[in-house]
């Protein structure tokens, strides 16, 4: 090996040691732009953008697609088999219960960081949809278009898709430094309009290991950086991947990026926006209730052919379903006599 290799792989080492010794909350920050902004530097920030034009209350449903995978990052990971000797037995390795893939292909990095995102999302206020469910009626591999998307919207009776890419999946191992690194960027996308209402990406990491100063230090920073390779320090990573950008998307109403979002792009929250799913009354006189049964009072009645945006469908895709009047009245009223509209435009008095 030349010194200057040498030199080059001692300076990798002394950075990931700075790395190492360094553990900070990532920056949040708001892309300005569809495109975004290349950033740099070691934070590796969480990148956001939410654009309430496609919608000013959360989504009602989230089906979570399967995601795509760049070249970069669908090369096979292998994970080292772990070498910590059993205590009651020191002369013989550990005995590993064959819980944990240590190799990784395209399809189980896909599925380890989809996992993790419907984890997450699922707490939320935004109904769900199994994950089993989504790939039963997908047939062909993401990305996907704007009509396949459509259709598994209209399938799932779910009008949001949470789709992407992973755009690095990558293990680093230097012997005395080690770092696992996470990336995606993903949309959530209305399937009926193909509008977009919230994009994000992130590029999570775990680093370990150190510069050894001693032969302790030497052996210390080894075991650290063979320590950060295992495969629940993998899933750490994905879940930070995750948590992290979920906590930007505009699961409720009151979140704090999504409340900040229709204040900065000024928007009157009693008006629902042109991009909201209209549909329009198929009934003479309607009944719009406080809430979701006969019994509940009425509010206001509803006239033929009059315009509403519906805020939240029915799950079987019948029923009650709670809407909302060019005047800002919120209600209930039953899907029967709703019919999508025709024309777009929502005003006051249709």
């Amino acid at each position: 090996m030349s010194k200057m290799r040498r030199y080059l792989i001692l300076a990798l080492v002394v950075s990931a040691a700075h790395l190492a010794g360094c553990v900070s909350t990532p920056r949040y920050l708001r892309l300005s732009d569809a495109k975004g902004e290349e950033t740099a530097g070691l934070s590796d920030p969480v990148e956001y953008k939410i654009d309430v034009r496609a919608g000013t209350h959360h989504p009602d449903c989230i089906a979570i697609m399967p995601l795509a995978v760049a070249k970069e990052a669908a090369e096979v990971v292998e994970l080292p088999e772990a070498s910590i000797s059993d205590p009651a037995h020191n002369d013989k390795p550990a005995a590993e219960p064959k819980v944990y893939k240590r190799h990784l292909e395209a399809a189980d990095k896909q599925r380890l960081v989809r996992r993790m995102l419907y984890g997450f999302v699922s707490p939320h206020q935004p109904r769900d949809i199994e994950l089993d469910r989504i790939d039963r009626l997908v047939r062909q591999d993401p990305p996907f278009n704007k009509d396949v998307n459509r259709e598994i919207g209209r399938a799932l009776q779910c009008d949001w898709l949470l789709e992407g890419t992973i755009t690095q999946f990558d293990i680093d191992y230097l012997g005395l430094y080690s770092n696992m690194k996470i990336g995606v960027e993903l949309s959530l996308v209305r399937a009926s309009t193909g509008q977009v209402l919230w994009s994000g990406r992130h590029l999570a990491q775990s680093r370990d290991g150190g510069v050894p100063l001693s032969p302790i230090g030497l052996a210390v920073g080894a075991v650290k950086a063979a320590s950060n390779l295992e495969p629940d320090q993998l899933e750490g990573v994905a879940a930070d991947l995750a948590r992290r950008l979920v906590r930007t998307m505009p699961l409720e109403d009151d979140n704090m990026f999504f409340v900040a979002a229709r204040r900065e792009q000024h928007v009157d929250e009693r008006i629902p926006r042109q991009l909201e799913p209209l549909y329009e009354v198929v009934a003479r006189f309607l009944n719009l209730r406080s809430g979701p049964g006969l019994h509940y009072e009425v509010r206001q009645v509803l006239k033929d052919n009059q315009k509403v945006a519906v805020l939240d469908h029915p799950r079987k895709g019948h029923g009650w379903c709670k809407v909302r009047t060019p005047d800002g009245v919120e209600g209930f009223v039953d899907m029967r006599y709703l019919r999508q509209a025709s024309n777009p435009k929502l005003t006051h008095g249709s």
